[in-house]
């Protein structure tokens, strides 16, 4: 726990030679998630397309900081239609990668900070990142009826996994985890995009992760997008025809930080942000910061 009880000296007071104040050092807690992979699948030849990958998350409750001190953000786009990563973002030194794509019918799904699923079949699952994400699933292969996509991978370190599509549902995304910036509950984070499967007389998609992913297509329901600022993964398409024919786009990541409310944040002009205060910490969550944005605290 960050303590609130702060000095004159320590909120800004203090002053150096010549009178200029002085950085002053403080604790911060910190979550960053990147953009959520798109999920895999068009109508054309990307049939059957796994689930988006989580944006990477990397989180802890104790960084040493300082004030009157310009430090980079910059928030991840989630991954664009089809088959596209998600961005990075950042804070200071911390760099959390984007989700990796879903794959689809002979193509491979990507690496990222949580692997995109696979299609349903020829195609091989992506990779997460060690300490950002899981690794997604793989595809049914040529088990029918319905040819499920594997799901893309979450946070999570227990349940992130995506799961394996089958011969009649796509895969599940893999579970984001449940993000506790003390004392404020953040939800959860960083749940991978469903795959996709084909069938119109059930609800054969798979289903998306907690944390933001979207859930895959069938011929008959459409792929659903990664939630904004979430980092979640997009949902599989590519069933051929149907509402089901195009896959889903990841979510947008987000920068959050926690710190003494003796401290005001300040940022530069293309940021996006709101802070709340509860207990003697203020909450800032950054929706959006472009690469040459920074934060200040003062």
């Amino acid at each position: 726990m960050i303590s609130a009880n702060v000095s004159a000296f320590s909120i800004g007071k203090a002053v150096g030679r010549g009178g200029a104040a002085a950085p002053v050092p403080f604790d911060l807690q910190y979550a960053v998630v990147a953009g959520g992979g798109a999920g895999g699948g068009n109508a054309s030849t990307q049939y059957l397309g796994g689930g988006g990958g989580a944006g990477g998350l990397l989180s802890s409750t104790s960084l040493t900081v300082s004030s009157l001190t310009s430090y980079p953000v910059t928030v991840g786009a989630g991954g664009a239609l089809y088959n596209n990563n998600g961005s990075d973002s950042t804070f200071s030194t911390i760099t959390s990668t984007g989700g990796g794509a879903g794959g689809a019918y002979n193509s491979n799904a990507s690496n990222g900070g949580s692997g995109g699923g696979a299609g349903y079949l020829g195609s091989t699952r992506g990779l997460g990142i060690s300490g950002q994400g899981r690794n997604g699933g793989s595809g049914a292969g040529s088990v029918g009826p319905y040819y499920g996509a594997g799901g893309g991978g979450g946070a999570d370190a227990n349940y992130g996994l995506g799961l394996t599509g089958n011969g009649n549902q796509g895969g599940r995304g893999g579970h984001g985890p449940q993000v506790t910036l003390s004392p404020f509950s953040l939800g959860y984070l960083a749940g991978g995009g469903g795959g996709a499967a084909y069938s119109t007389t059930t609800n054969s998609y798979g289903g998306g992760g907690n944390g933001g992913g979207g859930h895959g297509s069938d011929r008959d329901t459409a792929a659903v997008a990664g939630t904004a600022n979430t980092g979640g993964g997009g949902g599989g398409g590519g069933t051929a025809s149907g509402v089901g024919a195009t896959s889903a786009a990841g979510g947008s990541g987000t920068v959050v930080l926690v710190y003494p409310d003796s401290f005001t944040a300040s940022f530069t002009a293309g940021v996006t942000s709101s802070t709340v205060t509860s207990g003697g910490f203020k909450k800032t969550q950054i929706t959006a910061a472009g690469p040459s944005d920074t934060v200040t605290f003062g």
